[in-house]
This record gives C-alpha cells, sequence and structure tokens, in this order.
C-alpha cells in the first residue's frame, strides 16, 4: 500500500492506485517460484511431483507445469502438460503429474504462471542454476547409454 501524510487529496489518490493493483514502482504481479520436483513411483502408478509458490505480490491465477518424459538413453517420448489452479501471494501449491508406464527419466520442460487477465508472470527457478552445471555430465552419462544400447544391438560376428 502507499503511505502518504499529507491530505491535499494524495492520500486518496494513491489509494485508489495502489487498489487498482499497482504501485508507483509498477504492477504488482505474481511470480512463480519452483521450489522444488521429482520423480516416483508407488506401486505401478508414476508420477513427477513438486511444488511451487507465489513469491509475488499479486494473484496467480492459473498456471501449468510441462514434464518432457525420456527413455533410458534420454531420448524424448513424450511431453505431458499438468495445470495447476489459483496461487494466492505467499502460499505454496503442490502438483503431481501422472506419468503411464514406468517412469526412467524427465525433464521440467516448462513451468509458467498467469495473472487475472491472462498475462505470464515471472517464473524463478532457483535450482536452475546447478541442473546447469550438471548439464556436461549428463549429457555424458546419455552418450554413454546410447553406446551401451547399441553394442547391445550390434549382431555379434
Amino acid at each position: 500500500m502507499i503511505a502518504m501524510s499529507h491530505t491535499n487529496g494524495c492520500t486518496r489518490w494513491g489509494s485508489f492506485v495502489a487498489a487498482l493493483g499497482f504501485s508507483l514502482n509498477g504492477w504488482a504481479a505474481g511470480e512463480v517460484y519452483l521450489n522444488f520436483h521429482t520423480s516416483g513411483s508407488i506401486n505401478d502408478e508414476s508420477f513427477v511431483r513438486g511444488s511451487v509458490t507465489n513469491s509475488g505480490d499479486a494473484l496467480i491465477r492459473h498456471g501449468y507445469v510441462v514434464v518432457t518424459l525420456l527413455d533410458v538413453q534420454c531420448r524424448p517420448l513424450k511431453s505431458v502438460l499438468h495445470s495447476f489452479d489459483a496461487i494466492e501471494p505467499g502460499q505454496a501449491q503442490d502438483f503431481r503429474v501422472p506419468v503411464e508406464g514406468r517412469i526412467q527419466r524427465y525433464r521440467l520442460a516448462s513451468v509458467r504462471g498467469f495473472d487475472h487477465e491472462g498475462f505470464e508472470v515471472p517464473t524463478v527457478d532457483a535450482h536452475a542454476p546447478i541442473f546447469k552445471v550438471r548439464e556436461p555430465e549428463e549429457r555424458g552419462h546419455c552418450a554413454q547409454a546410447r553406446k551401451a544400447s547399441q553394442r547391445e544391438h550390434t549382431p555379434k560376428v
């Protein structure tokens, strides 16, 4: 909120401006903060689960998570879109994306949130730099898995 101490009409104007959802610094906005994500299986059901928080100062009306499923050799199989509901400022919401069959590998391809007018709000993934540092190692693992698969399927003379 905007606080003003004089009474020449600025107080009412400042309150009106704040009530519309923006401050003198800019628009109030939600912000999707990705807390974590992981995969799991219980019995024959696989899933990717995680949590997002609205770290902004306005409602996130809705959003989505896209999970790209990979095979053992890191080849993309398909992507699964999962929507999430409104998140109030400061609140967290868990998500659980069901996956058909046994999950081998996955990548969180996208996380997005939208405000009450359908505009995209910023997304923060504090873990992205960690995954970026691990990428060369991950690519090496994927290459080794593909080579091992080729050896298994190459006819022996």
